[in-house]
């Protein structure tokens, strides 16, 4: 009998800790990838998805461990691991050092001194982020930075010097965070931020909530030009890479991010529906960066890199959704 009620608390502890991993959250997890290629690199990738499934993990669980006590009045999400208590704030902490130790030993020993630095500036800006997101607004820009730093890590992991496409693509993971995080994700939580007094984008710009959420049109007009600046500098450095498939990816992925915006706005009162397409969304953000690169990757490597890069990481994050989450990620 204490053999059947142990195994039942090691599942319930896995569970807890697959949740608080989130392994559908995996657009950092490939930045020093996407880094390395778009700057001419295409050796120790494997070494790279290390740091960055180890660095991306790192950011998930300080997040949680700084808002526990903001999630545990929230009624979204109240019942996430460390809120609810099925993972001590002591585990945390250790699991926070592991993680930080093994992104860190990787890159030392591996990789370039100006490597290790943008690693540590990733840690920085992400850790500012998680510390002050629930206080100021527009930090959404640090975690943006944070992506872009370590996208520099690993084009800097083998090479001093950085190429154009290159330098036009880590603009991109800022473009990403400030929307899918400054206009998607705040706009989930607004009800019970402006109830606690946080600070967030759509609230500084006026959104409020009475019978409805009121949304103010300036807000909406800096919803698309983040957009369409994400899409201008997509299209310049597809052009520096003799595109063909690229172009045709980059045209249907345009069109259908487009199509999500108003829908975002539109299920705003409906959470779980404007969920599924800011979803839809951020899936689309990176298969328009992994786009650029397809022509690229298939003529200096092979066209199975490319067709894996575009298509492995959306059939990754729908498989982990259903089988781990049942469909519903934990928000």
């Amino acid at each position: 009998m204490h053999l059947k009620e142990n195994m039942i608390i090691c599942m319930g502890k896995l569970r807890a800790y697959l949740q608080l991993i989130r392994p559908y959250g995996i657009f950092i997890a490939l930045m020093p990838i996407l880094g390395a290629i778009s700057n001419g690199i295409f050796h120790g990738l494997a070494l790279l998805l290390v740091v960055g499934i180890s660095a991306n993990i790192f950011g998930f669980v300080q997040n949680d461990y700084f808002d526990i006590e903001i999630d545990k009045k929230s009624g979204y999400v109240a019942n996430r691991p460390l809120a609810s208590g099925l993972i001590s704030k002591k585990e945390a902490i250790i699991f926070l050092s592991i993680l930080f130790i093994i992104s860190l030993l990787i890159t030392f020993f591996f990789f370039s001194l100006l490597s290790l630095l943008f690693l540590l500036l990733y840690f920085l800006f992400y850790t500012l982020y998680n510390k002050y997101s629930k206080k100021f607004a527009w930090m959404e820009y640090s975690l943006g930075i944070s992506a872009s730093m370590i996208f520099l890590a690993g084009a800097f992991s083998y090479s001093k010097k950085i190429s154009l496409l290159c330098l036009l693509l880590s603009f991109l993971p800022i473009l990403k965070y400030a929307f899918n995080v400054g206009i998607s994700a705040n706009l989930k939580d607004i009800k019970y931020d402006l109830m606690q007094g946080v600070k967030t984008t759509p609230v500084m710009f006026g959104a409020t909530v009475n019978d409805t959420i009121y949304i103010p049109h300036s807000f909406k007009i800096y919803a698309y030009a983040i957009k369409i600046v994400f899409v201008t500098i997509s299209f310049i450095a597809i052009l520096l890479t003799k595109p063909f498939i690229s172009l045709f990816l980059f045209i249907a992925a345009s069109m259908l991010i487009f199509y999500t915006i108003p829908k975002i706005f539109e299920y705003i009162e409906r959470r779980q529906e404007m969920l599924f397409y800011a979803e839809i969304h951020e899936v689309l953000t990176y298969v328009m960066m992994a786009s650029i690169l397809y022509d690229y990757v298939a003529i200096n490597t092979n066209a199975f890199l490319s067709f894996s890069l575009v298509i492995l990481p959306p059939l990754w994050i729908l498989a982990s959704l259903r089988i781990i989450f049942a469909g519903k990620p934990l928000e």
